[in-house]
């Protein structure tokens, strides 16, 4: 039996562009519109699509949530996706309604899709793939469905030296930056897999945060906007932020005044 997880929001994305038609009405006049029929026939494939590349049983749609806990973390996270050049293509609104009520679907609250992902792909229940096509899903083990239907296992030691890394490269897309000048290439460097250990990477990123004068508190926020959540880290409703392996909290959602 193998369940596969869909990170909705993108899929959907995808159908609502391709099926996008710009009409030109007059020099002057140029709008867009959005058949929903060809939006429900494009995104229908796409997950069938998809489901037989996993050779899934069953699937499920996971989608974001309007509230998201990583503003609580730091209010700047994702507000640069507020602009003009980053809106919501024509439609998608309705396209979702539509799409959430017609496939199996999740929507939890203060959760990006990213993170039911992590949760439910953790849980190890039962055979599960998961497909996205963010990079950030790397640091998450198990099986994942590429972009080009192969099926690849991420391990442990993988998943968490990715998720060290992202914590210093940060993510400009997401509105979080990050360990200043330090880039995939350098933090690959610097948090290699040999050799591989929670508390050593985390006293390197803490190290490299210092150098550009920034310190543990503040890798501590990049770490919990980076961290995407696993089945441990999520429990009734109730988020456990992300905790460095060498210092410990009174409660989780209280940041270290240590450096």
């Amino acid at each position: 039996m193998t369940w596969l997880l869909l990170d909705a929001d993108m899929l959907l994305f995808q159908a609502v562009v391709a099926a996008e038609v710009e009409i030109e009405w007059c020099p002057d006049i140029i709008t867009t519109h959005l058949p929903l029929k060809e939006v429900r026939y494009i995104f229908t494939e796409l997950v069938e699509t998809k489901k037989r590349q996993a050779d899934a049983d069953k699937f499920c749609c996971c989608w974001t949530s309007n509230t998201n806990f990583r503003k609580e973390v730091e209010p700047t996270y994702k507000a640069n996706r507020n602009k003009l050049d980053r809106r919501k293509p024509v439609g998608f609104r309705a396209a979702r309604q539509w799409a959430e009520a017609a496939f199996p679907s999740e929507c939890w609250y203060n959760l990006e899709a990213d993170d039911i992902l992590g949760i439910l792909g953790t849980r190890n229940q039962e055979r599960t793939v998961i497909w996205s096509g963010d990079k950030d899903l790397k640091q998450i083990p198990g099986l994942h469905l590429t972009n080009d239907g192969e099926i690849i296992t991420i391990n442990q030691l993988q998943a968490d030296a990715y998720f060290y890394r992202q914590t210093l490269t940060g993510d400009s897309t997401d509105g979080y930056p990050g360990c200043p000048g330090v880039g995939p290439k350098t933090a690959e460097k610097l948090i290699p897999e040999e050799g591989f250990t929670e508390a050593s990477a985390w006293r390197t990123v803490v190290e490299q945060y210092k150098k550009k004068g920034l310190g543990a508190d503040y890798a501590l926020t990049q770490a919990r906007l980076a961290r995407i959540l696993r089945e441990t880290e999520y429990t009734f409703d109730e988020i456990q932020l992300w905790t460095p392996p060498t210092i410990q909290y009174d409660q989780a959602t209280t940041p270290s005044t240590k450096e």
